[in-house]
Parts: C-alpha cells; structure tokens; sequence
C-alpha cells in the first residue's frame, strides 16, 4: 500500500513540470505562428503599398489624357476621365496608406513573436534548471550533515 500511495505522489509531483514543459511548447509554436504571420503581413503590406502607387500613376497618366482632350474641345470627355483620375488616385493613395499600417503591424508581430520564444526558451531553461538543481547541501547550512539530529542524553 506505501508503494501505491509513493508512486502516486512522485506522479502527482511530475505532472506540474511536464505541464509547464507543454507550455513551453506551446508558446515556442505560438511565437513561430505569430513571427510567420508577421512575415506574411509584412509582403502583403508592401504588394499593397506598390499596387497603391502603380493605381497614382495610372491616375496621372488619365489626368494628362484628359487634359489632351480638353485641349481638343472634348470638355465633356475630359471631365468624365478626370473624375476617374481623381477616383483612382484616392483608391491608389488609400492603398498606400493601408499597406504603410499593414506593413508596420506585421513587424510589430514579428517581433512579438520572437519576445515570447525568447520567453519561451527561458520558461524550458528554468524547467530544466529546476530538476537538475536539487541542493546536494542541507537546508540550514549551520548545521553539519553529519551531526545527528537528536540530542544525545
């Protein structure tokens, strides 16, 4: 019965480790997910950011475009293209701008996740440390191991 009741300790001792060790993985992937998706934001800002500025200078090309046709006494035209001009290049400046804030947001979640591995691999580091440092020295180190711990009579 002692050895039943013994072993269920050790393993109800053991549990709360192999938890933390869990958690430790679980963050070390966690911070993995997060520094990929900050990757991945960040191109998707830039590809965004670019797509905003070719959709400006397509709205320039228009401008020009519309500007010739006026000058052709095509007034009527030229007001139409330069209403799509001055559309498109308030799509293309949006763009920008969302792709600028994605950008930024993908480096801030990158570097969040590589705080929390370095959180991580610190938590495993102390898991590690806290079964490999059982004290070889006595509690009280005034006492000496070899003193017996009743007094003589």
């Amino acid at each position: 019965m002692k050895t039943l009741w013994s072993g269920m300790l050790a393993a109800l001792m053991l549990v709360p480790a192999m938890a933390r060790a869990d958690r430790a993985e679980r963050m070390e992937k966690r911070a993995d997910r997060m520094e990929r998706q900050g990757e991945r934001r960040q191109k998707r800002g830039e590809r965004r950011e670019e797509r905003g500025e070719k959709l400006t200078q397509k709205a320039e090309a228009k401008d020009q475009r519309a500007e010739e046709l006026r000058a052709e006494g095509h007034v009527k035209a030229a007001n139409a293209l330069e209403r799509v001009a001055d559309r498109q290049e308030r799509r293309g400046e949006r763009l920008e701008r969302q792709g600028e804030r994605m950008e930024r947001r993908g480096e801030r979640r990158e570097k969040r996740g590589e705080r929390l591995e370095h959180r991580a691999d610190a938590l495993e580091q102390r898991k590690a440390n806290a079964h490999a440092a059982t004290p070889a020295t006595p509690a009280d180190p005034t006492v000496s191991p070899a003193t017996p711990a009743v007094p003589a009579n």
